[in-house]
């Protein structure tokens, strides 16, 4: 499974310009994560990896819980635990890609489709969606850890 590297890099971009403008992010603090994220692409692992992980693990300068609650209420998301989520997958779905943008498509129904992501605050990512899935999209947000649950059930569905 190779991880899209524009897909990731674009994301990425997005969100850190994202939570800047939120006041979320010191600009100083997203120039550091950018060269770490920079090390991670070198390295070529790009599973479970991207800025906000290393913003909210690895340089402890945001916090996941001020993340969430910005999404929900300047953005209106409602907020998802996956913890009861049966993994199936979604026509078109590949795991990598939601690695890429930390989102995983959880549902659909009469062809409107629920996704859950913790990039939802990325552009990027919320086009490439909207453009694999089409407009009638409901958003939610998810914590990093229920979504490495999540796209880990699901990558256990394409190898099975």
């Amino acid at each position: 499974m190779d991880i899209d590297k524009s897909l990731f890099i674009r994301s990425n971009r997005t969100l850190g310009q994202s939570l800047v403008q939120a006041g979320l992010l010191s600009q100083n603090h997203l120039d550091e994560a950018n060269a770490q994220l920079i090390d991670c692409v070198r390295a070529g692992n790009l599973r479970a990896q991207g800025l906000l992980p290393i913003l909210t693990h690895q340089m402890k300068v945001l916090s996941e819980d001020s993340l969430l609650q910005y999404q929900a209420t300047e953005h209106g998301l409602g907020l998802m635990d996956l913890h009861s989520y049966t993994a199936r997958q979604p026509v078109g779905t590949d795991p990598a890609a939601c690695w890429a943008t930390w989102t995983l498509p959880i549902d659909e129904r009469e062809g409107i489709h629920f996704l859950a992501s913790a990039y939802y605050t990325s552009q990027h990512a919320r086009t490439y969606w909207e453009q694999l899935l089409g407009a009638n999209i409901v958003w939610y947000a998810a914590s990093q850890q229920v979504l490495i649950e999540g796209i880990e059930k699901l990558e256990s569905l394409t190898l099975g």
